[in-house]
């Protein structure tokens, strides 16, 4: 009995040594979200389904509908709020029908503070997921830099990207690697479909997090910057050698794109201090650590710096385990003098 206390007892010490870490949330549904073009606005247009258009696929009762941002039916209506509000309603852009400028569309995500990001998923709607698009983090909202590079093809990365292609799955080498892939831009499915992005796991440092993968997962402004839409390979001469505005509209009203969720997995950054972080109505974040004979108390408020009390398990402060691998930490310690009383086995 006693070896088994003591093993559990060196388990929570090494818990301890590696710190507290809250859970990680889907930070999007608390953002605030914008992109520069959504289908219906200025004026109403109406779309088709790429599924139901498709040579050979027999589609019951196919047909176009309308979207018009201004309209009286939430149906009718697609705007960006859409890909996060947890809902079946989507964000949908404008079709190709009104230029190929179309292809070019930028959507931002303001998560109102800096966290640590560890996966992004993007859902698509009612057409393919994007072609070629690119996935970036700003801290401050001006300079943006990329996490990672999506192609049509491997060969895109090459010829638009400058970046050689990860083959299959994405893999990463480094903790910083930016990487192009084109696993996800394929045309199937046609709807629906699933873009996941890790940015933390399958990387070196993934299970003793580095200062390196710590800052490249910071971020507060995430943004999408799509710039071409999946098209089927018989339209691609079409749409490639004319404007898509003297083309037959029943071809250019299926292109373009759609996203029914953004998700964003994140946890607030308070260095091993806290293991949990829940949002407040007014917008501060309250990280509460659990008591132990290593942390007690870290509050994180808005745009402010961690104020934590630590505690060593000798009654004197110290910084945690992940300070000491951090470089230029913005948390600032509480100075304490805590007597801590280590429990024995006889006392269990």
């Amino acid at each position: 009995m006693k070896v088994l206390l003591l093993l559990l007892l060196m388990g929570q010490a090494a818990a301890q040594h590696r710190g507290l870490f809250p859970a990680i949330l889907n930070l999007a549904s608390n953002a605030v979200i914008s992109s520069n073009a959504t289908c219906g606005d200025p004026e109403p247009e109406v779309y088709c389904k790429l599924v139901e258009h498709v040579p050979g696929r027999r589609i019951k009762n196919p047909h176009c509908l309308k979207c018009d941002a201004n309209s009286v039916l939430s149906r009718e209506r697609h705007p960006i709020t859409n890909a996060i509000d947890g809902t079946n309603r989507w964000w949908q852009s404008p079709s190709i029908k009104n230029g190929q400028q179309f292809h070019w569309i930028t959507i931002t995500l303001d998560l109102k503070q800096v966290f640590q990001i560890a996966y992004i998923i993007i859902k698509a709607a009612n057409s393919p997921r994007a072609g070629n698009w690119i996935l970036e983090r700003s801290l401050d909202g001006v300079s943006f830099e990329p996490w990672q590079f999506y192609a049509i093809s491997d060969s895109e990365c090459l010829y638009r990207y400058n970046i050689t292609p990860r083959l299959g799955p994405p893999t990463y080498k480094r903790d910083t690697e930016v990487i192009c892939t084109s696993y996800y831009s394929r045309l199937n499915p046609l709807e629906h479909g699933e873009i996941h992005t890790s940015l933390i796991n399958g990387r070196p440092g993934a299970d003793d997090l580095t200062s390196d993968l710590l800052n490249f997962t910071s971020a507060r402004y995430i943004r999408l910057r799509l710039q071409r839409i999946r098209t089927l390979n018989a339209d691609l001469m079409t749409l490639s050698a004319r404007d898509p505005r003297d083309i037959d509209p029943i071809v250019t009203r299926r292109y373009y794109y759609s996203i029914k969720d953004i998700s964003v997995g994140g946890m607030c950054i308070c260095y091993g201090h806290a293991q949990s972080c829940p949002l407040d109505p007014v917008s501060k974040v309250t990280a509460n650590a659990r008591a132990s004979v290593y942390w007690n108390i870290c509050k994180v408020f808005h745009q402010v710096k961690c104020v934590c009390v630590t505690i060593s398990s000798h009654g004197n402060q110290g910084p945690s385990p992940m300070e000491t691998r951090v470089k230029n930490v913005t948390v600032t310690i509480k100075q304490t003098t805590v007597t801590t009383i280590k429990p024995s086995l006889n006392s269990l």
